[in-house]
């Protein structure tokens, strides 16, 4: 019987006794909201390089509007292609996302330009000139990247790199 009352003793001591309980907690929790806090960094780190890509590609779109990008695209033919380094469509997408082009790979910028008429005929081809109506001109531009991940963990975030993209189209003023 002393035995028992012992045991139940100690029993209710440890039951009273809190003192490594905070530690516990933090334990078990830490992990979890270390998690939560590295996919919120890799989320906006995504989101910011994301709106990068497509304010890239609205910029050369501006470029291309104002600077008769439109009539021919990066490669001087009006079929559309991929820009190289040296065009100034690429520089303008390049300069207005110093991050994205930084810290991503296969950046590339691809444009494009469209013609139709006002009246819904068609424009020629070699010209983009309409016989009735105005021609209606529009340049198109994409960007695209594979970018890292920012906050990449081993066996918990699994993704070595996104692709991202940007579009945007202007329509050239005449």
């Amino acid at each position: 019987m002393a035995d028992r009352i012992v045991k139940f003793g100690w029993l209710r001591l440890l039951h009273r006794s809190q003192s490594g309980s905070a530690m516990v907690e933090v334990a078990l929790s830490l992990p979890v909201l270390m998690a939560m806090f590295l996919g919120a960094v890799e989320f906006g780190s995504l989101a910011y390089t994301a709106t990068e890509m497509t304010n890239a590609a609205r910029t050369a779109a501006q470029y291309a509007a104002m600077n008769g990008g439109a009539f021919t695209d990066c490669n001087g033919t009006f079929a559309g292609g991929t820009c190289k380094p040296t065009s100034g469509i690429y520089g303008a997408a390049q300069a207005d996302a110093p991050w994205a082009t930084s810290n991503c790979t296969n950046w590339t910028v691809t444009a494009a330009s469209s013609c139709k008429c006002s009246d819904s005929t068609s424009c020629t081809t070699t010209d983009y000139s309409c016989t009735t109506g105005k021609p209606i001109v529009l340049a198109t531009v994409t960007t695209s990247a594979s970018c890292p991940g920012f906050a990449s963990v081993p066996k918990l975030f699994n993704v070595s790199s996104f692709t991202l993209q940007g579009s945007a189209q202007q329509e050239v003023l005449q």
